[in-house]
């Protein structure tokens, strides 16, 4: 390829946008913008046809969109109001003062974007007229540090005003990071309370594959370094990155892709299917056992509580295989953190919102724990519709007082008050139906034996599906060590096993395609797999 075929298509396929996005930013109708991006261009592709040496086709560019944009100007000096946002007087010199004008703007669009001591240091000495010594007295340096420092800013000034800045694209599309640890979040709710602001999340997203410089990030966001600076640093304290060299940050933790429906696409279509057939002849062989009363206290039928067992089985399979094959990090080495707590970070960059994810196989949203005095976990379904604020906005208190129902330690005819509203909420939330003029149950319980009972039952089938999840967990390993940064797959094991869970909601959406599973009452699906136990 030659220097001039290089020229055209870098025009064509790097500085093309530019020149658009520079026309219409200028121009104030649709039109006037396509005709100035047009003569611009062909202004450019004719310099480069006739051979016109172009060291720097960046500031080449800018020169002569700037050129061209004098000379609407100069044409429509009379009518400037259509083409300007502000309106300029048509006696005055309009080139002269827009020039003036650009420039300052320019000024102020390299000091937004300059980081740390430089911008402070040019600022005090240029608008404040401050002379180095003092400068350096108030940024507690060396006067001979603030001459470096002004040197090196007025170059960097010089060229990136000549230089077409492109902001990127989370200035106008920003990502969405959703956030989330192992172990145990810090005082302030460390690390998720870190990431809850959009500015917050986009540095984290932006800074996560290469190490960025603070004007980067500046181009990046669209936002002033001021305040990429402030988040930054916040950012530091927190130990969600790290400065890696010189100024330059990297996001520490792993982000993975959002909704990403490869992996359980690969397990069910490979590992699933002799997994979901041991799961169901497993529990079928169990039946008589399973369905006693004392596994049973709500009465339901076979189909219904096979929405409990084929979730409990398969959720506890995942369990024993992280737990023997030690894929998840120690508590012990997950590091202290400044505001008390311990813990690893992980993230899910969710921002592509196109991706149609949510097929019904893919709807794993995680477990749902709640802690003592009454031990309940549940599991929610994307698919179902339910809102995981079903389990998390109901007290403990309530399913404490429903376990004490269910051992018949309390009479719903002799609650106290304050039972009575606790009661009332669970009739509200369905935990207990009213049927034939009694109160029924509405979920999965069992007793501390029967529950010992069962965990059994789950180990024995457990080990017979080790080498299935096994060649599963090296599906999920091949995926994300692609997307992963190598200075961060130590943490991989912490989390990636939580994508072995799409073996519970595969062998839910398969039990429910086959017509073995209940069909779900509208009113109660939330409570399908929630389980409960001493």
């Amino acid at each position: 390829m030659t220097e001039n075929e290089a020229l055209l298509n870098r025009l064509d396929n790097e500085m093309l946008p530019k020149i658009y996005g520079f026309s219409r930013l200028k121009m104030n109708t649709l039109e006037d913008a396509e005709d100035l991006s047009q003569d611009i261009y062909l202004e450019i592709l004719q310099a480069i046809q006739k051979g016109k040496q172009i060291e720097n086709l960046n500031a080449f560019v800018w020169s002569v969109s700037n050129h061209m944009f004098y000379n609407y100007l100069r044409k429509k000096k009379h009518g400037t109001t259509a083409y300007l946002t502000e309106t300029f007087s048509s006696a005055d010199d309009i080139e002269a003062e827009y020039i003036l004008k650009e420039q300052k703007n320019l000024l102020h669009r390299e000091l937004s974007l300059m980081a740390g001591n430089y911008r402070k240091a040019l600022i005090m000495n240029y608008f404040d007229n401050m002379s180095c010594e003092d400068i350096g007295k108030a940024l507690n340096k060396s006067e001979g540090t603030v001459k470096w420092w002004l040197h090196d800013a007025k170059i960097a000034i010089e060229k990136g005003i000549n230089t077409m800045r492109e902001y990127g694209e989370k200035s106008y599309r920003p990502g969405n990071l959703f956030m989330s640890c192992t172990g145990n979040p810090g005082m302030n709710l460390e690390p998720v309370s870190c990431a809850t602001r959009k500015s917050a999340q986009n540095i984290l997203l932006a800074a996560y594959k290469e190490p960025v410089t603070v004007t980067e990030l500046c181009e990046e966001l669209g936002i002033s370094a001021p305040y990429i600076e402030d988040e930054v640093d916040y950012l530091l304290k927190n130990q969600l990155i790290k400065e890696v060299s010189k100024g330059k940050y990297q996001t520490d933790f792993v982000i993975l892709p959002g909704n990403n429906p490869n992996i359980a696409n690969k397990i069910y279509a490979s590992a699933f299917p002799e997994f979901y057939k041991r799961l169901i002849e497993f529990v079928q062989a169990r039946k008589n056992i399973l369905t006693e009363e004392r596994f049973n206290k709500a009465g339901f039928e076979w189909d219904r509580l096979l929405w409990i067992y084929i979730h409990v089985f398969a959720e506890f399979a995942v369990k024993y295989y992280c737990y023997i094959k030690n894929v998840r990090i120690r508590y012990d080495d997950i590091p202290m953190r400044p505001n008390g707590g311990r813990w690893i970070a992980f993230g899910y960059d969710n921002s592509d919102t196109s991706k149609k994810n949510f097929e019904k196989y893919h709807g794993w949203d995680g477990l749902v724990h709640k802690l003592e005095p009454a031990f309940t976990q549940g599991f929610f379904h994307i698919w179902s519709g339910v809102d995981s604020s079903a389990y998390f906005d109901i007290p403990d208190e309530v399913f404490a007082l429903c376990r004490e129902i269910i051992k018949e330690n309390v009479r719903v005819g002799e609650l106290t008050e304050e039972q009575k509203y606790l009661f009332s909420i669970a009739l509200e939330r369905k935990l207990f139906v009213k049927k034939d003029g009694e109160f029924k149950l509405n979920y999965y319980y069992i007793n501390g034996n029967e529950r010992k009972e069962l965990e059994a039952m789950a180990q024995e089938f457990s080990k017979e599906v080790v080498d299935i999840i096994e060649n599963a967990y090296k599906l999920v390993l091949d995926e994300y060590e692609k997307t992963v940064p190598k200075h961060l797959r130590w943490q991989m094991g912490n989390f990636l096993s939580n994508n072995l869970y799409c073996f519970v909601t595969c062998s839910l959406y398969e039990a429910e395609r086959n017509g073995i599973l209940s069909v779900p009452d509208v009113e109660n699906k939330e409570w399908l797999s929630l389980f409960a136990s001493e």
